[in-house]
């Protein structure tokens, strides 16, 4: 493990695309908000990354997937920014997809690992001393599995998870709480799923499914409203973005209510839904953070108490951070930070325990997981007209 002390100026010129205001609305660049602090080894082309604590310690932790070589590293936190080195477990072939929960109900989380092609999902329990235990039993979700996520449906206590299934499909597993799980339950959504967020979307204390839809046919969010009893009302497809791959939940106004944004590499566009709360989304205009955007990680990086977005660009080598305006536009232009080849899966957590989100990125080209820390300086907001709504 690599550590660094001082910062790196970080900064790429951002691709112009659709949803960016004209030249001579641009603002001068902005000072990047993070540094580097430390670049971990990881195995053959890192992918999807998660963090939590898993060891109860008071530390963030790191997981992520290495889709080219079917393992999983792990890696626990020291609490300071730096992390202990990987402790790789075996994964299905082509391993894609994380989702974390505390399965068995133990106290402790574990994980749901989903691997492409085996079309399957195995659990790794939780140890109870941050490492984990393959359960043996392979969980078959349906044909090619594309994301997964996990949420309790049916308000028994246990969590279940949502997998999105290519052909048009997501299928349910209700959780037994001892780390297994019950036969799918298959429901069909109007387009090719991708991404998959949970959240409460209409406040009515039951868990929804955001479903972002790609491919042929409807593109765009479907809702999947859940009654608290396992079964779910379908919504209309909500516009969403050209061919969206990920979606993320953020509150991008304030007022209670979850929006979502998703992020569509082809057209390399991020796209905003705000929430209506009257279960409907209004879209808004695309907006540019970055050329062929992969991951989002939605938080308050300024402290300013509005949420701002970071996104991994996979061909600019770069983590983008947009800031928030508080009625769910950003401002342009990003905040670039450089970091190793082709970066994918990105989380943020406070990994130092200051006070301040900071950022983990995984580096597919580099086998490198890339830490980095907030920087401690005030970051001025700069207002530039906000993009007319679509």
């Amino acid at each position: 493990m690599k550590q660094f002390s001082t910062g790196l100026a970080l900064f790429l010129t951002l691709l112009s695309v659709m949803g960016c205001p004209p030249a001579s609305q641009s603002q001068k660049k902005m000072k990047p908000l993070f540094r580097i602090n430390a670049v971990l080894d990881t195995g053959k082309e890192p992918s999807f990354l998660v963090t939590d604590d898993f060891d109860i310690d008071g530390n963030l932790d790191l997981v992520v997937l290495n889709s080219g070589e079917h393992t999983m590293s792990v890696y626990k936190g020291k609490g300071d920014g730096s992390f202990k080195d990987q402790v790789q477990y075996k994964t299905g072939a082509d391993p894609i997809c994380l989702a974390v929960a505390d399965f068995n109900s133990d106290g402790f989380k574990d994980i749901a690992e989903l691997n492409y092609q085996d079309q399957d999902i195995q659990i790794f329990l939780n140890t109870a001393r941050g490492g984990f235990r393959n359960t043996g039993k392979v969980i078959k979700p349906g044909k090619i599995p594309i994301n997964l996520i996990a949420g309790d449906f049916n308000e028994d206590g246990y969590p279940d998870l949502a997998v999105s299934l290519r052909f048009h499909k997501i299928a349910i597993l209700f959780g037994k709480g001892t780390g297994g799980f019950k036969d799918p339950v298959a429901i069909s959504v109007k387009g090719q799923p991708t991404g998959l967020v949970v959240g409460d979307y209409n406040h009515d204390k039951h868990v929804d499914v955001a479903v972002a839809l790609a491919g042929s046919g409807h593109v765009g969010v479907e809702i999947l409203w859940g009654d608290g009893k396992g079964q779910f009302e379908k919504s209309k497809v909500f516009k969403g973005g050209g061919q969206p791959l990920t979606i993320a939940n953020v509150d991008a106004n304030n007022d209670g209510f979850m929006d979502l944004v998703t992020s569509s590499n082809s057209l390399h566009a991020m796209t905003m839904l705000m929430n209506n709360r009257d279960k409907t989304f209004k879209t808004l205009q695309d907006f540019s953070a970055g050329e062929f955007p992969k991951f989002v990680a939605a938080e308050d990086f300024t402290g300013d108490g509005i949420v701002d977005l970071a996104i991994s660009n996979s061909t600019h080598d770069t983590v983008s951070v947009t800031l928030g305006r508080g009625d769910g536009t950003f401002v342009y232009p990003p905040i670039k930070h450089f970091v190793d080849e082709y970066p994918q899966g990105l989380v943020a957590g406070d990994f130092n325990k200051d006070g301040r989100m900071d950022i983990a990125v995984s580096n597919r080209d580099k086998n490198l997981l890339t830490v980095m820390l907030k920087k401690n300086t005030a970051q001025p907001r700069q207002f530039v007209p906000k993009p007319a709504s679509s």
